[in-house]
């Protein structure tokens, strides 16, 4: 009956926590040795904090707050630096494509059968005929060579 009451009893509840109970002493004629000065003395446990000691605290803490607002401005700052100069990546490839187009368009309308398509249909050009044209070999050639002309002015 014992047991059966057991199931009932505080120990099977839930959250249930033992009592712990103390250490039994020896009790004996002696007295316990005093412990060295290692114990923390009940004074020495409470946390007392000078005013100078406070003071270091609070402006460690405001120079460590300052320092992490500058990095995260200065993080802000790199972002945008970086935002930018993808757009101007972005941009020369742009402009590199359209050189590249530019290039093809020159090279195909600077063949010669274009430049006389041109010329014949824009500029109203023909080719000459045997009345137009001028031959240098009729030219007659000056008696003065071109060099004692200019020695002539020059030393005039």
């Amino acid at each position: 009956m014992a047991t059966a009451r057991r199931a009932y009893t505080s120990e099977y509840s839930f959250n249930f926590v033992p009592k712990i109970e103390p250490e039994r002493v020896k009790r004996t004629r002696q007295r316990p040795q005093a412990q060295p000065e290692t114990q923390v003395r009940p004074e020495q446990q409470r946390g007392t904090v000078s005013a100078d000691t406070l003071r270091a605290l609070i402006m460690g803490v405001l120079a460590l707050g300052l320092i992490l607002i500058g990095l995260v401005i200065v993080n802000a700052h790199t972002a945008s630096l970086q935002y930018d100069v993808n757009q101007l990546e972005n941009q020369n490839a742009i402009l590199q494509t359209e050189i590249d187009l530019l290039e093809v368009k020159i090279g195909s309308n600077t063949s010669i059968n274009q430049l006389e398509v041109y010329a014949t249909e824009n500029l109203a050009m023909h080719y000459p005929e045997g009345k137009e044209c001028i031959h240098l070999s009729s030219v007659e050639l000056p008696e003065t060579k071109l060099a004692d002309v200019i020695r002539q002015k020059a030393y005039a």
